[in-house]
């Protein structure tokens, strides 16, 4: 039992009469009463969560103790609460900033908001697949200038690629550049060597992780850690205070504290038995003869992430999902065209490993009897157009016109898949008519899109005046 935990649960045995916030009054109305007796305010005793200097204070010193961080901040608003204060900490309006093309939308949120400029860089494709690979140490030493303030990279990606964090952090910290790393899909990590090493290990200065995606935390639950000299640590404080709530869950900082808990006590346990379980599931799937489970990739990936290949598009990766649901109950993170991806945590039983062993196998050997589904075109990813930058068009007068008769337009609004959440047009980009084409195909493979006010983008919202200078 955690100090928090336990300073909560002995506050709820107290019997004090609430009169403060939260509305429910530690559940005195009977609905949810055992959660909501633990959800309080800042009250004496229970420290600030925006100035803590108590046993709020003590539990993120435990957790970065734990991921090995000088300095860890508690996140109730996501990872994405995280990014948006990393990006506000290391670049000001007009300030050059290297964005990895395939970072979440998060990412882009915070270019509006800090009004920073971004400089694209595009991860490879991987053959014969719908998804991006790892930046290299050369697009990085090509993209940067003397203006460079900052480089954002995902490291994992949704899938489960990592990038060289160690080379990148090297160079870059000889001039003087602040590394940020999105590990929302890799808290993970550090606690196997089952997996690759951690952004931390490799001397990112700022890592931002969601405890909820792959260890045993709620969802919203997350955590920034930093490191090093050139992060600015009063700024960056600054931020995470004005984009997290002014209201934090106790019930949420109390499960990351847990959370942490468990890991320092049973965690090496846990993840023993878990990587046994993901080493018996790949040896099962070398008996499949049409659907592949994504194994090799030139730099390290993080195996947690099942990504299951479908060859040929005898169907979607949708369509895969719907009859895993259908027939067999299982319930998988995404779809999409040529693959599905299982997320996997030390929580996940050899039940529930069986189950989707079997299932595969089973759909696997009834694949050569379905009627081939029609060929839909591969994805290409190309750099985009920058008209102007994110913030500029987010404030612009903008129209609303038909999407199919959109190129030549500057857009005004996201087109964003999700998941995984990746934009294929952001505000200021020039609309292409490949871009059209590649988006109507998703449309057709029923892939859902935010970040657009029409989110069947029969209509996009785009700037009043086109822009001639690309900047």
């Amino acid at each position: 039992m955690t100090a928090l935990y336990k300073a909560l649960q002995n506050h709820a045995e107290q019997c004090y009469y609430p009169f403060h916030m939260p509305g429910h009054k530690c559940g005195r109305l009977g609905i949810f009463t055992e959660i909501l007796q633990q959800d309080i305010t800042e009250i004496e005793g229970f420290d600030n969560l925006h100035q803590p200097k108590g046993i709020l204070l003590e539990s993120q010193k435990k957790c970065a103790n734990i991921f090995g961080a000088e300095e860890s901040f508690f996140l109730v608003n996501g990872s994405t609460s995280g990014i948006l204060s990393a990006v506000l900490s290391a670049c000001s309006e007009g300030e050059e900033i290297v964005v990895a093309r395939n970072c979440h939308k998060s990412v882009y949120s915070a270019l509006v908001l800090s009004g920073a400029k971004p400089i694209y860089i595009l991860p490879e494709t991987i053959p014969q697949s719908d998804f991006l690979g790892s930046i290299s140490l050369k697009q990085v030493q090509n993209a940067i200038t003397q203006n460079t303030k900052a480089v954002i990279i995902t490291s994992p990606t949704y899938e489960g690629i990592t990038s060289d964090i160690q080379a990148i952090s090297d160079f870059v910290h000889k001039k003087g550049i602040l590394l940020i790393v999105d590990e929302a899909h890799g808290s993970h990590m550090k606690f196997h060597d089952f997996f690759p090493k951690t952004a931390l290990e490799q001397y990112a200065d700022i890592v931002i992780q969601s405890l909820h995606k792959t260890l045993p935390c709620p969802t919203q639950t997350a955590v920034l850690h930093i490191q090093g000299n050139i992060v600015n640590k009063k700024r960056l404080k600054q931020a995470l205070s004005m984009v997290q709530t002014s209201s934090p869950s106790y019930i949420f900082l109390s499960a990351i504290d847990a959370c942490c808990d468990w890991l320092q006590k049973k965690g090496k346990i846990a993840f023993d038995d878990y990587v046994k379980k993901l080493e018996w599931f790949y040896k099962q799937s070398e008996n499949w003869e049409n659907i592949v489970l994504f194994k090799k990739y030139d730099f390290c990936r993080d195996k947690g992430k099942l990504i299951l290949q479908i060859p040929q598009m005898q169907m979607t990766g949708i369509e895969l999902n719907d009859i895993l649901i259908k027939k067999y109950h299982l319930i998988l993170e995404m779809g999409y065209l040529s693959y599905s991806i299982a997320m996997t945590s030390p929580a996940d039983t050899q039940k529930g490993f069986y189950m989707l062993s079997n299932a595969i196998t089973q759909i696997d050997n009834d694949i050569c009897t379905m009627k081939p589904n029609t060929i839909l075109p591969k994805i290409e990813n190309v750099l985009p157009i920058i008209k102007c930058l994110p913030r500029e068009s987010f404030f612009a007068p903008k129209k609303e016109i038909s999407f199919s008769e959109s190129a030549g337009n500057v857009a005004g609004e996201f087109v964003i898949p999700y998941p995984p959440g990746i934009p294929m047009i952001a505000p200021g980009e020039l609309i292409t008519e490949q871009q059209i084409k590649q988006i109507n195909i998703l449309k057709k493979a029923n892939i859902s899109f935010v970040g657009c006010y029409d989110n069947t983008l029969n209509t996009i919202q785009v700037l009043t005046a086109k822009g001639s200078e690309t900047i």
